[in-house]
């Protein structure tokens, strides 16, 4: 089992038996097998940790709960759960609760009596006070330290991985358009920066997947080509990543999907920005730009290597899956693994993006369910199936209004419940139609007393009906 699968897991199972433990000593003495027995447990669950570490953190922030800075997963299953355990920590105003190795040489009388003393904690004018004082009164709870504090160093490491994510996406557009001046110019162009971009996303992947598909939302009506290249590597990577490419791979593909639409540079602006339909002289001259971005990619100062494995799947990603795509060949060889990856990223991206022939985008999950009418044809089956199953039903960045008139920006897909209800951000409108951040809610929650859902959605809307950059609420 790999060390996430481990940490989530564990931290899992931390809050269910803690839950028990809090819930168990209101009515039973410490005396009672059933609570031992608990206690047990609960010591049991840690132990495998204490192996290779000597501390573990269960922390809270932004009504997630974290295990040394790990997301653990909203999941149907543990939604109520995770929510009594949320209450619990805020009504006693803690930031989380890190244990010691030396724990597991504490007594189950000992770890009883510090779940008592957290239960009573509730109850006291400053309750995180008390309880820092109650435990340092006594040697016995060396293995436990409070944390406390409502604004918590992981909302700031947060927004500091976000702003770095931010600011790691605007390099690369930066980079991205050096790139395309000093080819347009004629110039040299080595390709250390952009080896340095997609590292840098691949990085950012491994730390925090949920930012870099906010990231892959930045849209720019006037920065279309750019953005646009951004984004198909984002999303590329992404789906790289899922079906298990190598750390060498996904750099190639990454760099393919950056490098993927370099041939527009030869595409007059009036064609590119017309508003009407295209002819069929203007058409032709959109087809050539794949074979166009070869032409650069050739022309880059970099290695032979490099340059073999980053041509072939720019100039495919418009061949579509059947090969009925452009350039026309008289080929039957399939697309490349990456050119099927990338014409998927780069359709949906285009789909989901303002132009200046289609002003209305598809909201993400019309995009997905327009995509999936072609499956087969246009795209690689079992590609854009784990494509979907990525991104969810409601995609990051997706607007919902729902049955409660609110506005809810999805921010998150859940991974083991029910893809159809995704946690939100909901948006709050002021008297000039500007936005700002509500609350985070998820929507699997339930009408305790009815047992039917708190919230429902009507429909998907393109943040764009609404004025909403979709990056603004996500990052």
């Amino acid at each position: 089992m790999d060390l996430e699968k481990q940490k989530t897991l564990l931290g899992e199972n931390f809050l269910r038996l803690l839950y028990r433990l809090v819930q168990s000593v209101k009515i039973h003495q410490d005396n009672n097998q059933l609570l031992l027995d608990c206690a047990k447990e609960f010591n049991e669950v840690l132990a495998p940790w204490w192996v290779h570490e000597r501390s573990l953190m269960i922390s809270m922030s932004r009504d997630r709960f974290y295990l040394e800075e790990e997301k653990l997963p909203y999941r149907r299953d543990n939604l109520s759960l995770v929510q009594e355990m949320l209450d619990y920590f805020k009504n006693r105003k803690l930031r989380g609760l890190r244990f010691f190795a030396a724990i597991k040489d504490a007594s189950y009388d000992n770890i009883l009596s510090f779940i008592r003393i957290l239960n009573k904690a509730e109850g006291q004018e400053d309750p995180i006070d008390w309880l820092v004082m109650q435990l340092s009164k006594r040697k016995e709870f060396s293995w436990i330290q409070i944390e406390k504090g409502e604004e918590t160093d992981l909302q700031e490491h947060d927004l500091e991985r976000k702003e770095l994510a931010l600011k790691g996406y605007f390099n690369a557009l930066t980079s991205l358009k050096e790139l395309t001046d000093k080819l347009g110019s004629q110039k040299k162009v080595g390709v250390r920066k952009i080896k340095r971009i997609i590292q840098d996303m691949m990085d950012m992947h491994t730390e925090d997947k949920p930012i870099l598909l906010s990231l892959s939302t930045i849209r720019d009506y006037h920065d279309y080509t750019y953005t646009h290249s951004v984004n198909v590597a984002l999303l590329s990577l992404c789906l790289g990543k899922q079906i298990g490419l190598s750390k060498m791979s996904l750099r190639k593909l990454g760099i393919c999907g950056l490098l993927h639409d370099l041939g527009k540079l030869d595409i007059p602006l009036d064609i590119l920005n017309k508003p009407g339909r295209l002819s069929d002289e203007e058409f032709e001259e959109i087809e050539k730009h794949p074979l166009r971005s070869v032409k650069y990619i050739i022309q880059l100062n970099a290695s032979n290597d490099f340059k073999v494995e980053s041509f072939l799947p720019p100039f495919e990603h418009h061949l579509k899956f059947n090969l009925s795509g452009y350039p026309r060949l008289n080929r039957k060889k399939s697309q490349s693994l990456f050119g099927r990856i990338i014409t998927i990223a780069d359709v949906f991206d285009a789909l989901t993006s303002a132009r200046v022939y289609r002003p209305a985008p598809f909201s993400p999950d019309r995009a997905l369910e327009t995509m999936l009418e072609k499956i087969g044809e246009d795209y690689d089956p079992i590609l854009l199936k784990l494509f979907i199953n990525m991104l969810g039903i409601y995609p990051v960045g997706t607007l919902l209004k729902l049955d409660t008139d609110e506005l809810g920006l999805v921010i998150e897909s859940p991974e083991d419940s029910d893809k159809a209800r995704p946690r939100v951000v909901l948006l709050l409108s002021d008297d000039q139609g500007r936005f700002r951040k509500g609350k985070t809610v998820s929507l699997e929650e339930l009408d305790t007393q009815k047992g039917s859902y708190l919230r429902n959605i009507k429909k998907s809307i393109h943040p764009s009906a609404y004025g909403i950059q979709s990056a603004e609420f996500l990052l």
